[in-house]
């Protein structure tokens, strides 16, 4: 079964992706009834506009770092290879710096009339708006 987009408030951000991508972001996403531990797990997770399904979800977590073609509650991990020095959430937005890798990924979740459409403009414009929410909720959390 194809994981459905969460709902707006719990910590998750509707992020602007221009009228065909629903972008959400979460910087920690904690799952209920896990113990609690040093893991960093934000969460991107795209889909079509009008779809609840999730297309594709990122998660640059600070301990393996993955991400998902058409997320299944038994979906394939695919990981983000992160190197030495790297931040997992940049090598995830590296994806939507480069809109051929991005929309090769749609292609991928069987989404290919909208990955002709989006705009390359607006996918570094979400990533830009991804940042400024990871760095606000650490400033929070060191507060």
């Amino acid at each position: 079964m194809q994981q459905t987009m969460p709902e707006d408030g719990g910590g998750w951000h509707h992020v602007n992706a221009g009228p065909h991508l629903h972008i959400m972001f979460h910087p920690n996403r904690q799952l209920v009834g896990r113990e609690s531990d040093d893991i960093e797990r934000p969460s991107i997770v795209v889909a079509v506009a009008g779809k609840r399904e999730q297309a594709l979800r990122f998660d640059p977590f600070s301990v393996g770092s993955h991400y998902h073609i058409r997320p299944s509650q038994r979906g394939r991990q695919v990981p983000l290879w992160v190197e030495e020095g790297q931040k997992p959430l940049d090598v995830a937005l590296a994806f939507f710096e480069k809109p051929l890798r991005f929309r090769g990924l749609l292609s991928q979740a069987e989404e290919r009339d909208v990955a002709s459409l989006v705009d390359g403009a607006a996918l570094a414009r979400a990533a830009r708006q991804i940042r400024e929410l990871d760095a606000a909720a650490g400033q929070k959390s060191a507060a």
